[in-house]
């Protein structure tokens, strides 16, 4: 087994966001975890998603999200308010995190263990200036134990902060995407149109259609399909 205290070193020769997210999968898979998400927490005020935030987790899984509103009964965000230190989803059914999952709240952990990944690491981040993030390991791994859960709380810590420099440097490098810019291309990249991103972001379907054009001109591309696909391929948008 690799040293551990590698990974920074090795993590700092990532030079974009995909090659720090594959670092952090050669060292994750190993252990049965295989999906990741690492970002900013979300303001209690703000929509998903925020402006940092990468994740490999499936198309299904994201499309769940939005449309069955899972980000409203989502438990693992309850339990990292509460606790503020890592969990497992074994500790949160268990409730080991202070509650039970209620029923409505299980139906998000039992679709993300129907697509393939029961078991999960979470753990909360904290930086200088009231900054707070989140780092995530899924997959179908038993629930570790004290030292491995040590171990990945290691990996995702460095590799949220790499991460958040590379996604910010990238930001400034390209056309910078507003948190709007941002939600509007991610819900039309799952599939939503105009009405449906109108009501889920609270806005017109004036203001949905203005935002389109702002991010199309930014991207320098040709129609919503190609600053979506653009987006994606630049890392602005959750993967």
């Amino acid at each position: 087994m690799p040293d551990v205290f590698d990974f920074p070193a090795a993590l700092a020769q990532a030079q974009t966001p995909a090659a720090a997210c594959a670092e952090l999968l050669s060292w994750s898979e190993p252990h049965g975890f295989s999906i990741y998400a690492i970002g900013a927490a979300p303001h209690p005020d703000a929509p998903y998603p925020t402006q940092f935030m990468v994740t490999n987790w499936p198309q299904a899984w994201q499309s769940a999200y939005y449309d069955r509103q899972f980000g409203d009964r989502d438990p693992t965000l309850r339990a990292m308010k509460a606790l503020g230190r890592p969990f497992t989803i074994s500790d949160l059914r268990a409730g080991r995190c202070g509650f039970l999952p209620a029923a409505a709240e299980r139906e998000v952990l039992d679709f993300a263990a129907g697509l393939g990944y029961p078991e999960g690491f979470l753990v909360p981040v904290y930086r200088a200036n009231g900054y707070r993030g989140f780092t995530v390991l899924a997959g179908n791994a038993p629930d570790p134990g004290p030292a491995l859960r040590a171990r990945l709380q290691f990996l995702l810590e460095h590799a949220h902060d790499r991460l958040r420099v590379l996604v910010a440097q990238q930001l400034d490098e390209n056309a910078l995407l507003t948190p709007r810019e941002v939600q509007i291309l991610s819900l039309a990249r799952l599939g939503q149109g105009d009405a449906d991103i109108a009501r889920q972001a609270a806005i017109s379907i004036r203001t949905v259609r203005f935002h389109f054009d702002n991010a199309r001109r930014k991207l320098a591309a040709r129609s919503r399909s190609e600053a979506i696909a653009i987006a994606v391929e630049q890392h602005l948008l959750p993967v």
